[in-house]
């Protein structure tokens, strides 16, 4: 009986009611939602798209009870359940403790939800390793440029499953015409082109690309990005008139 919703007054135990304030209700609302739509959208994704062995079904149900428990974790350990007041850290309410109590707890279930990619099966590793390599396009930034220049700084999401990355910069969005095509190592680069002097317009799109059982893999595009071009000024000459007064000249005469 003592976990039951409501304390004896008919107040609400549950983390984020227990006030009765209406904010604080909706908040509490809106992230229980969305972490509940977060845990079911995963299961549903990792049953499509992965393969598994015996042993990966055992390790990907852990897997998920910890998912669970990190995302429901305020429910769980800040709500007034009975339980709550058994466990170091959440017994006393503390709002200092109940935070590096939190911490502990989402820091071992991140531990224990990566777990099945070092145990698991190989056919399992490699249907993650596939999927991430073709469903996580690359975030590019690309820098600035000066018009007259011809390098461009390019930072891409680093993605450490990736064996390189693709890139294309085009004069146009849709990138019918491509000016430059390139394959890169590491997420950070220079691309160094003569096409890339005096180029109003320039944008970036990148693919990451790996190989699963010998087979390469390529991700899909990223979003485009435009690069800022930046004009410099031109220098505008000035020329100095020199002028002399009337009694300066007259002076200059008599000598």
């Amino acid at each position: 009986m003592g976990n039951k919703l409501t304390d004896s007054e008919g107040r609400v135990k549950v983390f984020g009611f227990r006030s009765g304030k209406s904010w604080k209700m909706i908040i509490a609302v809106l992230y229980y939602a969305i972490a509940g739509y977060m845990f079911v959208a995963s299961i549903v994704n990792e049953c499509l798209h992965h393969s598994f062995e015996f042993v990966d079904v055992i390790l990907v149900i852990i897997k998920y009870i910890f998912i669970f428990i990190a995302l429901f974790s305020p429910l769980i350990f800040l709500s007034d359940f009975k339980y709550v007041y058994n466990i170091p850290l959440f017994r006393k309410k503390e709002r200092t403790k109940s935070i590096v109590g939190i911490i502990i707890v989402l820091s071992f279930c991140y531990f224990m939800m990566v777990l099945d990619l070092h145990v698991g099966s190989t056919l399992y590793k490699n249907s993650v390793k596939e999927y991430d390599l073709k469903n996580t396009a690359q975030v590019v930034a690309p820098y600035e440029k000066k018009i007259e220049s011809n390098k461009l700084k390019v930072m891409l999401s680093s993605l450490q499953i990736a064996k390189g990355y693709k890139v294309e910069v085009s004069t146009d969005k849709k990138f019918k015409a491509v000016l430059i095509q390139g394959d890169y190592k590491k997420s950070l680069f220079t691309i160094t082109s003569p096409k890339l002097v005096n180029q109003k317009k320039l944008f970036v799109r990148a693919k990451s690309y790996g190989t699963v059982n010998k087979k390469i893999v390529e991700g899909d595009w990223s979003d485009v990005k435009e690069v800022k071009i930046i004009k410099t000024k031109k220098k505008v000459q000035t020329t100095t008139v020199h002028t002399t007064s009337k009694k300066q000249t007259k002076k200059d005469k008599k000598k």
